[in-house]
């Protein structure tokens, strides 16, 4: 079960309406599929999710994965992972130079590997990973629209729809985050209500709007203020602040959340395989969070179902697991995964049992949005 050949694709995906957030409206996502085929033929499938960054940059860096790579057999994922960080940054990914930048492009070959060698050996790579302690993995209801009268409308269809957990944007205009929230908590009645203002307040506007907020019953504020301003802010917010804080974007490898639970500044972690650079870093993280009484959110990127059914497969076996996990495939005009049916069935979608990831992929989707890529629709930001 060597590696036989590594492909990389650029794709653009339109999402069915613009993504309104606290960075402006985008009108779709580029991704980056990768395919690790073996010596006997099995391919596996990931994707790297640039997100803010440059694809271009990120498929770069990729390219590099071949010269590690190739020949090498695929049983050995957390070496090759090594060897990749190792030969572009000079050191583990544990403690490397420049994590973050690694981790996000690195991740999409680690998904692939995993998936090749659980289509290999015929298991799903949660019983690679130990087995699973969850049947089904919970998602909350991720509201969209640009209006109050949008926004408001979404979530309440959104909990009409059985999702127990509502999460809003925020961000905008302190007078627009008002009445979105008020808006919002009207229509979903009871259910537990979520903001992310996206690292757009500073701290003293943070601590002022938050409080203003705890009237509507927030159950968390995630990432208010910039990653930048590391622990002391998000600890400042905790000790100031009723509602309970998440930290995201501050926390992308185990050192940066080891410090942050142990500053006891968040209440919960908000991470995903793209930041955390794959599945093994995802539960480093989780472990670390576990010690503190931490429970972890799935975050989503820019993504296909690809990342959805791999961040099921890491999440299954993980006991401080969050119930209102971040999915964002269902944005897409058209997923690339063909199977499972993803759409969450009130809130949940079940651990997938077929070998490798679980899913299956369509081509014909693929070979649209490579086209799509090729044609110069890139990501707008306006």
């Amino acid at each position: 079960m060597k590696i036989k050949d590594i492909r990389f694709t650029p794709l653009f995906s339109k999402f069915k309406t613009p993504y309104v957030w606290a960075m402006g409206k985008n009108l779709g996502q580029t991704t980056i599929l990768v395919e690790i085929e073996t010596d006997a033929g099995v391919v596996g499938y990931g994707e790297t999710a640039p997100t803010m960054t440059s694809p271009e940059a990120i498929q770069t860096l990729l390219l590099t994965a071949k010269t590690v790579l190739l020949g090498q057999p695929i049983t050995q994922i957390i070496n090759l992972m090594k060897q990749l960080f190792t030969q572009n940054f000079g050191h583990h990914y544990a403690s490397q130079s420049h994590p973050r930048i690694g981790n996000i492009a690195f991740a999409g070959v680690e998904l692939a590997l995993w998936d090749a060698l659980g289509k290999s050996v015929g298991l799903p790579v949660h019983a690679l990973l130990g087995g699973k302690i969850h049947d089904t993995v919970s998602f909350m209801g991720f509201v969209q629209g640009d209006s109050t009268e949008e926004v408001a409308a979404h979530a309440g269809q959104l909990a009409q729809d059985g999702f127990e957990v509502i999460y809003l944007k925020a961000g905008y205009t302190n007078d627009k985050d008002m009445a979105n929230v008020e808006a919002v908590r009207k229509a979903i009645g009871n259910r537990r209500l979520r903001i992310d203002p996206n690292e757009a307040w500073d701290l003293m506007e943070a601590q002022v709007m938050i409080n203003k907020l705890a009237k509507y019953d927030l159950e968390m504020v995630e990432q208010p203020v910039s990653a930048i301003a590391g622990v002391p802010a998000l600890k400042a917010l905790k000790q100031s602040c009723s509602v309970p804080i998440a930290a995201d974007q501050s926390v992308f490898t185990p050192e940066e959340a080891h410090a942050m639970c142990s500053s006891g500044a968040a209440s919960l972690l908000t991470v995903g395989l793209h930041e955390t650079g794959g599945i093994l870093g995802f539960r480093r993280v989780a472990a670390i969070a576990q010690v503190f009484d931490i429970n972890v959110c799935i975050h989503g990127v820019w993504e296909t179902g690809i990342t959805t059914c791999a961040s099921i497969q890491a999440a299954s076996g993980v006991p401080n697991l969050d119930d209102g996990n971040q999915i964002m495939w269902q944005l897409l005009q058209e997923d690339i995964v063909e199977s499972p049916d993803l759409a969450p069935n009130v809130g949940k979608i079940p651990v997938m049992s077929a070998p490798g990831l679980g899913f299956t992929l369509n081509e014909d989707a693929v070979g649209r949005a490579a086209e799509a890529y090729d044609k110069k629709n890139g990501l707008e930001v306006t």
